[in-house]
């Protein structure tokens, strides 16, 4: 069970109760001329039970944690809380860090458990402890606070600041930590600063995901260099007319076909969309990234979404560090040492296909999900959740790992939103009682354990019957789920009309490079009525860090997952519900959840979009809009019922794009001499009737496509 203990701060309500507010920090931010000051309040921690044998005798370990808060993770050294956020900061600016800490509070005669930094999802890791780093007579860690950055994520400018409000002294076994402590960003010009314009908050960018990726950020706010009065950027405000595409796809000459229908259909739903054959790119890792990054790089640049369409025999990957990656090929630049996490700034995506048979089918599964979705509203409210509880020997009944204790916390705000949650859950012990962190296992988690055997039978059914969302926590290899089971030979047992979009986080099932074989997402894309696109992972991958991604994944599309800071602030959902969007989010909340290290920056070497970066996944059930379109007088006039945020019209004669529209209100009325099109002006009898298509799309609709005769 885990215990309370007061931090003693200053300056919480009256009516604070630490048994209902519990240990989650309070968080004010001010921003000043040349200045941004943070205060943070921790009320407390918990402390639970994590006792582990070593060399045949067992130690009292204790495990602390902080709600909100992530963790200062060091291999085997002592796991502290570290409460990590963004903050953004104006283009052009340098800074440097003050910090004012209260009176500290001590805990006597206690032994934090060390972190399992090492431990991946993967089997057969041990116990990790660092015998030297626990016989140490000073305070871990050194520092209070960790700046990283400037980094650039989706155009915002911003440093990355954990704050450490617990330190540990190994050797007396003494814990002391700050009930409050406050820091002061001084803000100051930075030398060459008309270098550092470009992509930031300087330039105004409507292709922009601000309203999702501002829940990472403690000052969200837009237009921070008119705020910071002292801090401008050297040439002010850029207003300009982008160019050029949104969507980028690079096709292997083979695969032309099938890359040339995704294109068309994205145009069709009007994403401005644009292909190149890789033999004009050039076919090395080094003329990939020249051409992607000088295509994203100028200042006016529409692009944010590359799809490299072959695998890695007719395109490209790089290797490394022993990983197989394209996620540099979406970066401004490569990493300059072993631990630097470069956020990508574009969104990409593999589909790892040979044939043009085979891109056919993934290409009109895609389709299919955004151009039909199921008209069953059930299907918008299913989700599967499948998890392992692992208890290795010696077996006491507490997970060893936080695979379902992640997935219930995520369960527990999508109930809430109405969604059902079919539970499929295995263990390898027949008495599961505690989670990793001390808290009791829920009857309802253990009533939703069942045999493997049962487990995949159920995984099966489940797909067959398809699923808004399922994600995985556990084990996995290039086969496919270890637990609960489902492997690539199961896969034959899907019968499916609806699709499946699926988060496989954990190791290997996204490893596109194991050729001449199909990975398990290769199979998974490939299977009629399977995930049209998913995220996986090429490699090993660390477990901690995995559920971390897991539940970024989700808050998303449902913000609320990931608490918001300062506390009056508002979640926003990733906006379009891009796939390639969602991977770089969760990517950018490691870096808050787990700071800026090796381990971090692997993580973001392994994850991929199998499939379309650009695949709008479905939040709920779509709406439909009611399209009427009619030519008078020369002009074309096209009435919906209502103008929603983001809407596109296309107009199309035969396969030829006449005009591209974002609505801003429900009527839209266009001469036909804008459209290079008037009526025939022959007799009734000769005439020839010719027809226009008139489409629409927008975020949360489904597409509607109507065809007018003239």
């Amino acid at each position: 069970m885990s215990e309370f203990l007061s931090l003693n701060p200053q300056g919480l309500s009256k009516v604070y109760d630490s048994h209902l507010h519990g240990e989650r920090p309070v968080v004010t931010v001010e921003e000043k001329a040349d200045r941004v000051e943070v205060s943070y309040i921790f009320p407390g921690i918990t402390i639970s039970n994590a006792d582990q044998e070593i060399g045949g005798k067992t130690l009292p370990f204790r495990e602390v944690g902080i709600s909100g808060a992530g963790f200062i993770s060091e291999s085997g050294k002592p796991l502290l809380p570290s409460f990590g956020r963004f903050i953004q900061i104006p283009s052009g600016s340098d800074f440097e860090v003050n910090i004012i800490k209260s009176t500290p509070v001590e805990f006597q005669d206690l032994l934090i458990t060390p972190a399992q930094e090492a431990a991946q999802d993967a089997s057969g890791e041990g116990f990790e402890f660092d015998k030297e780093a626990y016989s140490e007579d000073t305070f871990y860690p050194e520092k209070m606070v960790a700046i990283h950055g400037p980094h650039e994520m989706d155009n915002y400018k911003v440093i990355s600041v954990h704050i450490r409000p617990l330190q540990y002294n190994p050797a007396k076994k003494l814990l002391i930590g700050y009930g409050n402590i406050s820091i002061s960003i001084q803000l100051k010009p930075k030398v060459g600063a008309h270098e550092d314009v470009t992509g930031f908050d300087a330039i105004i960018d409507p292709g922009s995901n601000r309203e999702g990726f501002g829940n990472l950020m403690l000052n969200p706010r837009r237009g921070i260099t008119e705020r910071i009065t002292s801090i401008h950027s050297p040439s002010g405000i850029i207003l300009f007319k982008p160019r050029g595409p949104e969507f980028l796809i690079i096709y292997d000459e083979k695969l032309k076909k099938p890359a040339m229908i995704l294109a068309e259909w994205k145009i069709i739903r009007g994403l401005r969309t644009e292909v190149v054959s890789i033999d004009s790119v050039g076919n090395s890792v080094a003329e990939i990234k020249k051409y992607i990054r000088g295509r994203r790089g100028f200042l006016f640049s529409r692009l944010r979404y590359v799809l490299l369409f072959g695998d890695i025999d007719k395109i490209k990957a790089e290797e490394v560090g022993g990983n197989t990656t394209d996620h540099y090929y979406y970066t401004k630049k490569d990493p300059s040492d072993g631990s630097d996490c470069i956020l990508p700034w574009v969104s990409g995506g593999r589909i790892p296909v040979q044939t043009a048979e085979d891109g056919v089918s993934v290409v009109n599964q895609i389709i299919r999900y955004e151009k039909k979705p199921p008209c069953d509203p059930e299907y918008y409210r299913r989700m599967t959740f499948a998890a392992y509880f692992q208890d290795d020997a010696p077996q006491d009944g507490r997970a060893d790992r936080a695979y379902i204790k992640t997935m219930e916390s995520i369960r527990s705000h999508l109930v809430a939103l109405d969604f059902d949650i079919d539970l499929i859950y295995v263990s390898n012990n027949a008495n599961p009682q505690l989670f990793k962190d001390g808290t009791p296992v829920p009857q309802e988690v253990i009533d939703a354990i069942v045999d493997p055997g049962t487990a995949t039978d159920m995984l099966i059914s489940d797909i067959s019957e398809g699923q808004l969302l399922l994600g995985h926590r556990d084990h996995g290899d290039d086969d496919g789920w270890v637990d609960p089971p489902l492997q690539i030979a199961h896969l034959q047992g899907i019968r499916s009309q609806y699709p499946s979009i699926m988060y496989s986080i954990n190791c290997r099932t996204g490893r596109f490079d194991a050729n001449p074989s199909d990975c398990f997402a290769e199979a998974i894309m490939a299977l009629n009525g399977g995930a049209p696109s998913l995220i996986a992972a090429t490699e090993y991958t660390g477990t901690w860090r995995n559920d971390s991604m897991m539940k970024a994944l989700f808050d998303a599309i449902w913000p609320g997952v990931i608490p918001t800071f300062p506390g009056d602030t508002s979640g926003y959902s990733v906006r379009f519900n891009r796939l390639g969007d969602i991977l770089n989010y969760s990517k950018a909340y490691l870096i808050v959840s787990h700071g800026s290290n090796s381990g971090v920056k692997n993580h973001f070497e392994q994850y991929h979009v199998i499939g379309d970066p650009t695949l709008q996944l479905w939040a709920k059930n779509p709406l439909t809009l009611n399209l009427r379109t009619q030519i008078q007088r020369y002009s074309l006039y096209i009435n919906m019922s209502s103008c929603p945020k983001d809407a596109v019209l296309t107009i199309w004669y035969m396969n030829k794009l006449l005009k591209r529209i974002e609505p801003s209100s429900p009527q839209v009325i266009i001469p036909l001499r804008d459209l290079h099109i008037l009526p025939h002006l022959e007799p009734q009898p000769t005439r020839i009737r010719r027809s226009i298509s008139i489409c629409f799309s927008a975020p949360g609709f489904r597409f509607i496509q109507t065809k007018l005769k003239y």
